[in-house]
């Protein structure tokens, strides 16, 4: 079944309320207080009747100026909206303001309706429709029908109600996966044996009884008791659908303008990137570092505003800007939001959340505007790959980064295999991927440490793995010992690294040794070569000067000498020593050990150790006393 929200706006008195009673057949000012003054206060709810298999709920939001953060509150979440103006008066202060509103919250269907036409004479009806067609020329409701009625005899009731229904049919609605269920909550009140009790229009996702969800920005858990779905019980509600919950938690732990989603799915923010487009009817002018009110959702909070690259915005203009909250709140991309000014407070602007937890810019920088462009109008895999690009330093997991946008998990890998195909998204770890570009800069990074490292030891064929692992740790501010490990296995695949076990070196890298230290070479070699078959040890290398064990180091580790208990031997002899082993096994069959102690001319302890790393290498095998070839 199809569930679409109908909400209404327009100046106060201007007949919402008998309209939608004559539609619904249910008189929405419930509150007495309502009842009393002839106004709405608190948006009501109904829901229309039909045959067409779907469900719509009607929201009636208040018109007065004084009300006005009732009406966000309610047209939050809307998918049509019914314009109403009323043939009597024609356009209002509030016409305009709330007009301004529903298009700065994103609603793209709508009807205009011309009420109380019994109480003009029919002439008037067309100037009111012309007035009406100028104010929302170049808007979503340009095209839109125009139906002209009177709730009190019920001429063309029939009528709007079938087009509501026909335009209701071609709205698809948001998306339903759990992961991004969101019901900003409107109301909030207990009922006697049953506790506490919240209504909201869930704006995406779904939400079954006995689920766990958390209170943001608390972020208390609760679980959802049962669930109502315009006032009849329901196992599940659906976006777009009317929904009261009832929860675990105390009444006096949630307020109105809270919001309610699965653990760890929204995120929490003091700042967000955002596009701003400041109402025509406004008189308001929007200065940089303006303190304003930011109605989202539900919700209000009172920010500053920081405009790029202008210093104000008049009226009908449009600009980009950072939104700096005095709390942190909620929010995804492409969120929705009223700007109002902050005294008095009356409505100026509204635009839509582009970064959540962004990090703060210049303002003159005209690169940023570029990437908020982007971000604004980028198709999928355009917002995902600015998203990574920015994720360094704060490495969100794939989950996260697809709360954040409002990905559904579908959406988001296909964006992101496409970018994997391109080379622009790189897996790090598990569930977590990075833009090529912070692979880039972080080995840089390592290559920078690596270049200290040998400028300090030149001679040492790689760096222990540990240093490199503690100091890339500091340098690129990687709170996770995965994120860290992750690196450096992903420099070993890319074949940009070399794991030499316990060191690690940039491939391609060689020792270059200076011109003090080629003497110290030669001169150990030479002392290695006259030792021949009987080794030379420390104290014979000590004559080749200060930090001869650095060269030896490095010449072992180069395979120039080979290290062994008493002593190292020259790679030159020790080849020989194996070839004439080889032969002699080959020969004989089997090699005993005074035999091979009587071809090298040595003695016992100098045999065994070049017998016993002939084993350690695989070229010999001891076994019964003898050694036979491996």
């Amino acid at each position: 079944m199809k569930n679409v929200i109908v909400g209404t706006a327009g100046h106060v008195d201007h007949g919402k309320t008998t309209l939608l009673k004559a539609l619904t057949g249910v008189d929405l000012d419930t509150l007495k207080e309502e009842q009393k003054r002839g106004i709405t206060i608190n948006p009501g709810y109904s829901t229309l009747e039909n045959d067409r298999n779907m469900d719509i709920g009607i929201i009636d939001v208040p018109g007065h100026e004084k009300f006005v953060h009732n009406m966000l509150t309610g047209i939050g979440g809307v998918d049509l909206v019914l314009l109403l103006v009323s043939a009597e008066e024609g356009i209002m202060p509030q016409t305009r303001e709330h007009f301004e509103i529903v298009k700065a919250l994103g609603s793209d269907k709508g009807i205009v309706v011309i009420t109380k036409t019994d109480l003009v004479d029919p002439e008037f009806v067309p100037m009111v429709e012309d007035e009406v067609k100028a104010m929302v020329k170049g808007s979503f409701l340009e095209d839109a029908p125009m139906i002209s009625v009177s709730a009190y005899t019920g001429n063309n009731i029939d009528k709007l109600r079938n087009a509501i229904l026909d335009m209701a049919e071609t709205i698809e609605g948001p998306p339903r996966d759990k992961s991004l269920a969101r019901l900003p909550v409107d109301r909030v009140f207990t009922i006697a044996g049953h506790g506490t009790v919240v209504t909201g229009t869930l704006v995406e996702g779904s939400i079954e009884k006995g689920d766990t969800l958390s209170l943001y920005p608390s972020l208390k858990e609760t679980t959802v008791r049962s669930i109502q779905v315009h006032s009849k019980e329901a196992d599940a509600a659906y976006a777009g659908q009317r929904v009261a919950l009832n929860l675990t938690l105390k009444k006096e732990d949630i307020a109105v303008g809270d919001v309610l989603a699965p653990p760890n799915a929204l995120p929490l923010t003091e700042q967000a990137d955002v596009s701003i487009a400041m109402f025509k009817s406004t008189e308001k002018v929007l200065l940089n570092s303006s303190r304003v009110h930011v109605n989202y959702g539900s919700g209000e909070v009172l920010a500053r505003v920081i405009l790029f690259g202008d210093d104000e915005l008049q009226p009908d203009e449009q600009g980009y800007g950072q939104l700096r909250f005095e709390e942190a709140i909620p929010l995804r991309k492409d969120d929705p939001f009223v700007l109002r000014f902050f005294s008095p407070v009356e409505s100026m602007a509204g635009g839509k959340v582009l970064e959540v937890k962004p990090k703060r810019h210049k303002r003159r920088n005209l690169a940023v505007i570029e990437e908020l462009k982007k971000k604004e109008n980028g198709d999928d895999e355009t917002v995902l790959s600015l998203a990574l690009a920015e994720n360094r330093y704060r490495y969100d997991s794939d989950e996260a980064l697809a709360h954040r946008l409002g990905f559904t998990p579908e959406r988001f890998d296909e964006a992101l295999d496409a970018l994997q195909k391109e080379g622009v998204a790189v897996p790090l770890i598990e569930g977590m991927t990075i833009h090529k570009d912070t692979v880039g800069g972080v080995f840089l990074s390592v290559q920078d440490i690596l270049a200290r490292y040998h400028e300090e030891f030149p001679l040492e064929t790689g760096m222990p793995k540990q240093s490199l692992r503690h100091q890339l740790q500091q340098v690129e501010h990687l709170d996770d010992d995965r994120l860290t490990d992750g690196f450096i296995q992903l420099f070993f695949t890319m074949h940009k690294l070399v794991d030499h076990g316990l060191r690690v070196e940039e491939t391609g890298f060689t020792a270059t040794l200076t011109p003090e230290q080629e003497k110290q070479w030669d001169a150990a070699e030479k002392i290695a070569l006259k030792a021949g078959f009987e080794f030379a040890n420390d104290d014979d290398f000590k004559r080749v000067g200060k930090k001869y064990d650095q060269i030896l180091k490095f010449m072992t580790e180069s395979g120039t000498l080979i290290n062994l208990p008493n002593g190292r031997i020259h790679k030159d002899y020790f080849d020989k020593a194996v070839a004439m082993a080889m032969e002699m096994i080959e020969k004989d069959g089997s090699l005993k050990l005074a035999d091979f102690r009587n071809a090298i001319d040595t003695s016992r302890k100098y045999a065994v150790d070049i017998l016993d790393k002939m084993d350690e290498m695989g070229y010999t095998l001891f076994k019964d006393g003898i050694r036979v070839k491996a």
